[in-house]
């Protein structure tokens, strides 16, 4: 169908109710647009492997809030850098000496056994993509969907000779 405008501004037809946009459409369409890109979210994973993949993914993209929302409550981070207790101990060391230092972390040997998952890493510094070494004890242990411990063989040894109890130690 066809619309006749003439040179003159009255007598052109006014749009009818139909052709009018309708605020209550755009409302609907961007909603449908939410819940699409909702869907589209990929899920917390569940299993071990992709636990510890998917938390390095966050940190290697500078999102810490990512990384921790991997950790529980109780984690404990303990390598050379030191030992780190809790989500906020944990936060505050990965701000001051981890974030800034703007490097990536790629794992490669990742294996499983029950709960703790194993790993060598090499970390790369992104600047020039600089080689900063390969790390062949990498070690996490996940319980109920979430790191609990995470560090380095060595000092998984230490944390459950020191305090067998801690719930990261075999038995518990």
């Amino acid at each position: 169908m066809a619309a006749n405008y003439s040179s003159s501004p009255r007598e052109r037809p006014q749009p009818s109710q139909h052709h009018r946009k309708s605020p209550f459409r755009c409302g609907l369409l961007l909603t449908l647009i939410g819940i699409l890109f909702t869907s589209c979210t990929p899920a917390q994973p569940t299993d071990p492997v992709s636990i510890v993949q998917a938390a390095f993914e966050c940190i290697n993209e500078g999102d810490l809030d990512g990384y921790m929302e991997f950790f529980s409550d109780d984690a404990v981070m303990a390598y050379r850098g030191g030992r780190f207790e809790g989500p906020e101990d944990i936060r505050a060391h990965l701000e001051l000496n981890v974030m800034p230092t703007h490097t990536r972390t790629e794992l490669s040997n990742i294996s499983l056994d029950g709960n703790v998952v194993t790993y060598t890493y090499d970390i790369y510094e992104y600047e020039g993509d600089i080689h900063l070494g390969p790390f062949d004890d990498g070690v996490d242990v996940i319980v109920d969907g979430k790191i609990i411990f995470d560090g380095t063989k060595g000092y998984l040894l230490i944390e459950c000779n020191t305090d067998p109890s801690q719930a990261f130690c075999p038995g518990n």
